[in-house]
């Protein structure tokens, strides 16, 4: 199955050990309002984008310009993914595969997917909780010196959990951040916890207000 990452400006043929974010549609849309707020805010450019005949008959429109429903955003530290389209479950293992492998064609230093976990009581808490599982012990202990809640028993459903598995594989270093959120509704307040914990991995300091 053909998955094609095409690359439309310089900027991410000259990096130098980037970090790599990434935001697929899941429980609450955190990682999608999460990458669309960081994209805004460090007013990153289009440097790519994914193709493949497998995925919907979709072209998205922003700012009068058709775009594919997958583009990657960067400058050359930071580069982030995003997905207006939910991956179906047999398109997962491939769309991983390709871009763990370009990831670490790319040196990545880091790659952090973004995603929610439901809470059935998310009305009654004012602050959700950001919990986090990474690829080694090291990265492991780094989360917990952040005060990341550690993810120590359960399941990662869909392409977030393959990819942390390809980037364990691959030996490069991945976490995957999911903050406590509405499991039927967009959550902006989950995407909000989540980059905080992103502004203290990367040394950023995004506003979230």
């Amino acid at each position: 199955m053909e998955i094609e990452i095409l690359e439309t400006s310089d900027i991410i043929k000259n990096t130098e050990k980037p970090i790599f974010i990434i935001g697929f549609p899941d429980v609450g849309l955190v990682g999608t309002i999460a990458t669309y707020h960081i994209v805004e805010k460090l007013n990153l450019k289009e440097v790519a984008h994914i193709d493949s005949e497998k995925f919907p008959p979709i072209v998205v429109v922003h700012d009068a310009k058709p775009s594919s429903p997958i583009r990657i955003y960067g400058n050359g530290k930071i580069f982030v993914v995003i997905s207006e389209i939910p991956i179906r479950s047999d398109l997962i293992p491939h769309l991983s595969k390709n871009l763990v492998k370009w990831f670490k064609e790319k040196n990545a230093s880091l790659v952090v997917s973004l995603g929610g976990i439901p809470h059935p009581k998310r009305l009654e808490i004012d602050k959700p909780e950001v919990y986090g599982v990474g690829s080694n012990e090291k990265l492991n202990k780094k989360l917990e010196k952040l005060k990341v809640k550690p993810f120590e028993e359960g399941i990662i459903v869909g392409i977030h959990g393959i990819i942390l598995r390809k980037c364990i594989i691959a030996n490069l270093p991945s976490i995957y951040l999911m903050a406590e959120s509405h499991y039927k509704y967009p959550d902006p307040e989950a995407a909000a916890s989540i980059i905080e914990v992103i502004n203290k991995i990367s040394n950023l300091s995004i506003d979230v207000k």
